[in-house]
């Protein structure tokens, strides 16, 4: 029989504070929407091209 080694049973004593959540617009709701509708690869190149213009953006 293999040895099993118990999960260590304590958990944080402080609370997380989670951010509150945003509402949505109806724009970024439509923009979710056609996202999750594409094919992988074009999520990908759509993905690149959001983070070349993000970079481009930044200011200096």
């Amino acid at each position: 029989m293999k040895e099993v080694l118990e999960a260590a049973g304590t958990q944080p004593t402080d609370s997380v504070v989670q951010p509150t959540m945003e509402r949505l617009t109806v724009n970024e709701r439509l923009l979710l929407k056609f996202y999750r509708e594409l094919q992988p690869q074009d999520q990908d190149v759509l993905r690149h091209a959001i983070q070349v213009l993000a970079v481009s953006m930044k200011p200096e």
